[in-house]
């Protein structure tokens, strides 16, 4: 535990300077070397890493996609959408030429997961893009990290019931519970930190609607993760991160989430957090 709390907390000292110019190149920089590590981290994991004609464009397209999206903005989503087509394409025939160097499992893995880990990391920059989006971006942090952190806490306390013991055995649905309605109250909070302190007004409803979707994806979004995990027989991803494993350990819940709060923000009037 205390290896965990002081490799977070050297994590946001870290990550403090990148957020305050996070509409610079500098903080797109840092979301495609994550992307980039995070993609790695699956090839190592899927037994995928020392297969170089697959490996190489994947780690091109990974750290890639950020900067396509964030100079290009919603323009870019149809480019997205061909490369992200592109690559799916190139993959399986690489395992089609590779001379079972490359299994089909392999190909389907190697492809979507970059594209899920692509697509995650980049929506944070598109977040960060929105009107408002100095303040929403963070959410794609808090809410996932909230929950994950409450949720160990309530299960400790009062786990009874196994949430998914085949995937993830210390997962109860008190935990899980207790991880969403702690997520809703900090993200009200927050909300109310940002109309008193800014001139942006909180959509009180949208708040707690978009907060608690977005706690239940970050849960699915770390469940993924460790199926994936269970399937290889791994414990972590990787150990860039001491007590917490590799950048998937750590960002897992956040590349699942962090589209969805972008769409559900940007494309339902509704549930837009701020005005």
């Amino acid at each position: 535990m205390k290896t965990r709390v002081l490799t977070a907390v050297v994590m946001v000292a870290v990550m403090v300077p990148f957020f305050v110019f996070s509409d610079t190149v500098a903080f797109t920089l840092l979301i495609a070397c994550l992307a980039a590590v995070g993609v790695f981290e699956m090839q190592r994991c899927i037994g995928a890493e020392r297969f170089y004609p697959t490996l190489l464009p994947l780690l091109a397209v990974s750290p890639g996609m950020p900067f396509l999206l964030r100079q290009l903005g919603e323009g870019a989503l149809g480019w997205a959408f061909l490369l992200s087509f592109s690559l799916i394409t190139y993959t399986f025939a690489a395992a089609v030429f590779s001379k079972s160097r490359l299994s089909v499992e392999q190909a389907g893995l190697s492809s979507v997961t970059t594209i899920y880990i692509a697509f995650g990391f980049s929506s944070i920059l598109l977040l960060r893009d929105l009107p408002h989006g100095e303040y929403i971006y963070f959410l794609a942090f808090i809410i996932p990290w909230v929950t994950d952190t409450f949720a160990y806490f309530c299960g400790c306390a009062f786990g009874k019931h196994k949430l998914i013991p085949d995937v993830s055995p210390k997962k109860t649905v008190e935990g899980s519970v207790g991880g969403t309605v702690s997520a809703v109250g900090v993200t009200l909070l927050y909300g109310l930190l940002i109309g008193s302190l800014t001139e942006s007004q909180p959509n009180w409803l949208g708040i707690a609607v978009v907060a608690g979707v977005v706690s239940l994806l970050s849960q699915c979004g770390d469940l993924i993760m460790s199926l994936i995990k269970r399937k290889f027989g791994i414990k972590d991803y990787g150990r860039i991160f001491p007590g917490h494993g590799g950048v998937l350990d750590r960002f897992d819940s956040i590349l699942c989430t962090a589209p969805f709060l972008y769409f559900l923000t940007s494309c339902v009037p509704a549930l837009r957090l701020f005005t």
